[in-house]
């Protein structure tokens, strides 16, 4: 069985939460106070995070997929195969935002259905050569992430372009308007999305250092985003913020340091893309992950077939502005975010704490017996 060290599930985890959430300005919704509802959907998301990992604790050698129909029965195996499609789902999202985003940045004139096919033949590619491989991968690119990030941050404070004042004054409109934020997005996007790694954690060489590792590397991906959360309205301010197509990227290029450094937007772009790479990849391993433990086949054998539907839907929305559009539909308002990253597992945990109580109690009759 491959295994992953704790460094490659850290990068995993920073590299997949900050993915596409900096093409987006997380709880814009909030005006001013976007920031805090990152900071209180991180802090609500927390909670999420240790129902994830209770429920990994209790079989350590198992996926989600695998838990669900040893504990559901029937019903589990609709809700894996549901997984399935979700995961599915994700990634082809993730393909999309990247193909509008080369699009609207670089190259205009380049066909949206090329751009796309290179993004999920290069993820089959990484899927194929096994999960060690990729999670080595990520290993490698979170050093260059961070960094770049890093020297964005300085850039940004050294051209004397961000102006603090934009985030005042704070808590404006009360601390419910940004409850309300944090409750409808940034609770579920991107830190309640750790609900995937549930289809990764039972590789880990050691399991006794798994919450410990996935809790620091949840901690340093919210400070990361509420950082360039900060900077986007700071420079921006919150009325082209929230109108902005790629915040980062236009705070980016009023960048000007001493009359020759400026134009960074070849480095936003290939920050968007590792993260964006790093998320459909992993959204699409776990699909197949999930559909070959399901019906008992060998992944690499649905590797195309899967990739070749994720293709063809990232198609089915027209434009960018369709494709936020529908994404918002979809997780809130047909209620996929809530179902598939709280209301299943906090079943799944239930049915798991009811059941081992059940057969704790049996054991201890017999053997009063």
């Amino acid at each position: 069985m491959e295994r992953i060290s704790k460094f490659q599930l850290s990068a995993m985890i920073i590299l997949f939460q900050i993915g596409s959430s900096t093409l987006f300005e997380l709880g814009i919704g909030a005006k001013q106070d976007a920031w805090l509802t990152v900071l209180t959907g991180m802090a609500v998301s927390f909670l999420l995070l240790m129902l994830f990992l209770g429920i990994q604790r209790r079989e350590p050698n198992k996926s989600l997929v695998q838990i669900l129909v040893q504990y559901l029965g029937f019903f589990g195996k609709i809700a894996a195969f549901s997984y399935v499609l979700f995961f599915a789902y994700e990634s082809m999202r993730n393909v999309r935002d990247f193909g509008d985003l080369i699009i609207m940045s670089f190259l205009s004139r380049t066909p949206i259905s090329l751009i796309m096919l290179i993004m999920v033949l290069l993820s089959s590619y990484a899927i194929f050569k096994g999960i060690e491989v990729f999670f080595r991968l990520s290993e490698f690119m979170l050093p260059g992430v961070l960094l770049f990030y890093s020297l964005l941050i300085i850039m940004f404070i050294s051209s004397g372009i961000v102006h603090l004042d934009h985030l005042l004054p704070i808590l404006e409109n009360g601390i419910m308007s940004v409850l309300k934020v944090t409750i409808k997005e940034t609770s579920f996007f991107p830190f309640g999305q750790m609900v995937i790694f549930l289809m990764y954690w039972h590789y880990l060489a050691d399991k006794g250092i798994m919450a410990k590792t996935s809790i620091k590397a949840y901690f340093v991906t919210g400070l990361l985003l509420i950082t360039t959360n900060i900077m986007n309205i700071a420079i921006l301010g919150t009325q082209y913020t929230s109108i902005s197509t790629v915040p980062l990227l236009q705070s980016v290029q009023l960048i000007q340091i001493a009359d020759f450094l400026e134009r960074f937007d070849a480095l936003v772009i290939l920050l968007l893309y590792a993260g964006i790479f790093v998320k459909a990849t992993l959204w699409f391993q776990a699909a197949v992950l999930g559909f070959g433990e399901l019906f008992n086949l060998n992944y690499k054998k649905v590797i195309l077939p899967i990739g070749a539907a994720i293709y063809v839907s990232s198609f089915l929305e027209p434009n960018w502005i369709y494709h936020i559009w529908f994404g918002k539909v979809v997780a809130y308002n047909y209620m996929v975010n809530p179902v598939f990253i709280l209301f299943i597992p906090l079943l799944l945990f239930i049915v798991m704490l009811v059941k081992g109580t059940a057969e704790g109690g049996k054991s201890i009759g017999e053997r009063s017996r």
